[in-house]
């Protein structure tokens, strides 16, 4: 009697099966999909070794035009890059003159223009670089 009972459920799931067959198919698929690696395990390119030290270079740029501001002094210039876009993400000013409002106004002004960052991105600090 338990082998007539299995054997009854077991003919319901293949008729099941074929009716589903589809639905099924994608099911399994989807699993099989999520079980594969999400990212490549590629190490980084020479284009990558190439765009930091170009931003490097930029950077040593901007500080030594920063720099140059009346009442700066001294000056250390930090920039963040989002490593998903390449792009500039914040911005960190160390300098001897950052007392002055009118220093910090003018250099928050001169990096946002530089960089494209809104002021609430760009940090202007007192210190000695």
């Amino acid at each position: 009697m338990d082998r007539r009972m299995n054997g009854g459920r077991l003919e319901r799931l293949r008729a099941a099966a074929g009716k589903y067959k589809y639905a099924l198919a994608v099911v399994l698929l989807g699993a099989a999909l999520m079980l594969l690696p999400a990212g490549s395990r590629e190490p980084p390119r020479a284009a990558d070794a190439d765009a930091a030290d170009s931003r490097t270079a930029a950077q040593s740029e901007m500080e030594a035009a920063l720099s140059a501001f009346d009442g700066v002094g001294r000056l250390r210039l930090l920039l963040s890059v989002d490593p998903a876009t390449q792009r500039c993400s914040g911005a960190l000013v160390v300098c001897e003159g950052a007392g002055s409002a009118a220093v910090r106004l003018q250099l928050t002004q001169a990096v946002s223009a530089l960089t494209g960052l809104s002021s609430d991105k760009i940090a202007i600090v007192k210190g000695k670089p």
